[in-house]
């Protein structure tokens, strides 16, 4: 009975999957064409300049009169990016290339949002989520939230199996770039095979606070 349901599950996810993360954003002034669109990710991934390895890694651009959008092969970048040591973050693309992103109080209700809270006469930022709050640290005029959020999680070289639930298999597949092998299906969840930057801990921080 486990293994129907396994191949159904695996059936109808099969469908949404892609080998490339797709992006659709807000057409502006500062995203009239294809170099604008490279400084832009660059700028929101990485302080470095990383625009060269975008460039080898992003398909299928389209401008409307009103939205951008591309597909990103999000594996094979952080591979890239691992490689040359150059600390990144590729998560939520469709929420760090808005305008206001890296604003406190963006008021964006469908992403992460920079807040400042004071606690015994100290400031502290704060990412937020919805309903959930995590406290990224002392707060001074001189941090820059770029930087914080280039920063926010650190990679390295992870292999690990792990649990999670069927809901979950396709935002797994977003932060990761790739569709983990699934290797058991076991009291409602499923045991995934996993190769990334992030570690275990990370990868479901972020699954559960995204």
């Amino acid at each position: 009975m486990r293994i129907i349901i396994l191949l159904i599950f695996v059936s109808l996810i099969s469908k949404n999957l892609s080998a490339y993360q797709e992006i659709s954003i807000q057409k502006d002034g500062s995203l009239m064409n294809f170099e604008d669109i490279l400084n832009s990710i660059s700028s929101s991934v990485a302080q470095d300049d990383i625009q060269k390895y975008i460039n080898q890694n992003i398909y299928n651009i389209n401008f409307s009169s009103d939205k951008v959008s591309f597909e990103i092969d999000l594996e094979r970048l952080s591979k890239d990016l691992f490689a040359q040591n150059i600390k990144f973050n590729l998560i939520l693309l469709e929420c760090s290339l808005r305008k206001n992103f890296f604003s406190l109080n963006s008021n964006m209700f469908d992403c992460p949002q920079f807040n400042q809270k004071i606690f015994d006469k100290k400031k502290y930022l704060y990412l937020t989520y919805k309903n959930l709050s995590f406290r990224i640290g002392e707060d001074n005029k001189q941090k820059n939230l770029r930087e914080v959020w280039h920063n926010f999680l650190l990679v390295s070289d992870n292999s690990f199996r792990t649990e999670i639930v069927p809901d979950k298999y396709l935002k797994t597949k977003n932060y990761l770039g790739y569709s983990p092998k699934i290797t058991s299906y076991n009291k409602r969840n499923l045991e995934i095979e996993i190769e990334s930057v992030y570690n275990e801990q990370q990868f479901h921080f972020l699954i559960n606070f995204f």
